[in-house]
């Protein structure tokens, strides 16, 4: 067992390679992994615990959340498709094609390309929910971005512990597992949803891959590192209304843009925090733009400033 000052370089300090070795490993765990487990969520002083259980089979990620305080709710979700069941509002969301893999930490594949805008370290070895675990520290070269602390489980290397801390050195959101164990096979009858869905509300929200040449939006203030990764189209039932969707990220932190063309008055500049998310709004033209995501103010205030319909459809 490898204990906290092992971890260490020959000066006394944490090796960068190892913190990145360590979280390619926690990456494979998260994806490839059966298991189970009571999962804390901390978002705005207010905690919420989720039943997850988590398989790989087939070459397929299967997930299902079940909440265990009010407001009750189910989730279930594999590559193609996420389905939210409200049992209170007797509602069902559907959203085809999801952007996010797993309800614990999107990672890229190749983290070392991240160490110009981040610095990995390795600290003290804690125990979470009766494992000893690796912290990483995850600490960013600009304030553009949010640092992390990763406690990762040194026997299953999954992440036990998660903390996203805010521009004031705060936790501004945890994901803690409060018990965790790791199956041989999980049943598929406990990745079904046991919601009873009679006379239940459908919405289902399609998402359209858009060809980039049909793009008439210009980003002109993107912070450093950030990519653009899909563009696509909702449409939400039963309206159809469609939203134009551009995800940028830059392997950690994502931020998205919706485009939303709409009637009468839109309010400008119209702000909103919920817990760790930012989110910033403004009219362009006939066009309401939302730029919102797990990052500073400052993030989305910038490139909300910084969207602008092209030249040739500015007076359409």
């Amino acid at each position: 067992m490898m204990f906290a000052a092992e971890a260490l370089g020959g000066t006394g300090e944490p090796r960068h390679g190892d913190a990145v070795r360590w979280l390619m490993d926690m990456r494979q765990a998260v994806i490839h992994l059966n298991y189970r487990g009571v999962v804390a969520y901390l978002k705005d002083k207010h905690v919420e615990s989720f039943q997850l259980v988590h398989a790989f089979t087939g070459g397929t990620e299967h997930e299902r959340l079940v909440s265990m305080n009010t407001p009750l709710r189910e989730v279930v979700r594999n590559a193609e498709k996420v389905s939210c069941y409200f049992p209170d509002t007797k509602t069902v969301f559907v959203e085809n094609k999801p952007p996010r893999r797993s309800v614990l930490l999107e990672l890229p594949e190749d983290l070392k390309q991240l160490s110009r805008h981040y610095e990995f370290k390795l600290e003290a070895q804690e125990y979470v929910a009766q494992r000893l675990s690796q912290v990483i520290s995850i600490e960013p070269r600009d304030d553009f971005r949010y640092a992390r602390r990763i406690w990762v489980d040194l026997e299953s290397k999954l992440p036990l512990k998660f903390e996203l801390i805010g521009e004031n050195g705060q936790a501004v959101e945890q994901m803690m597992f409060t018990s965790l164990s790791i199956e041989e096979i999980i049943p598929d009858s406990e990745l079904n949803a046991s919601t009873k869905v009679d006379a239940f509300t459908w919405q289902v929200n399609r998402r359209e891959a858009m060809p980039l040449r049909s793009l008439k939006w210009a980003l002109r203030s993107v912070p450093d590192g950030f990519q653009m990764i899909s563009y696509t189209r909702l449409i939400r039932t039963p309206t159809e209304h469609p939203v134009e969707h551009i995800l940028l990220s830059d392997g950690f932190s994502s931020v998205s843009i919706y485009i939303d063309e709409l009637g009468g008055d839109i309010v400008k500049g119209h702000q909103k925090k919920v817990g760790a998310i930012n989110a910033h709004s403004r009219k362009i033209d006939r066009y309401l733009v939302t730029v919102m995501g797990e990052v500073p103010a400052k993030t989305v205030q910038a490139i909300a400033g910084g969207v602008h319909l092209q030249v040739n459809d500015a007076h359409d």
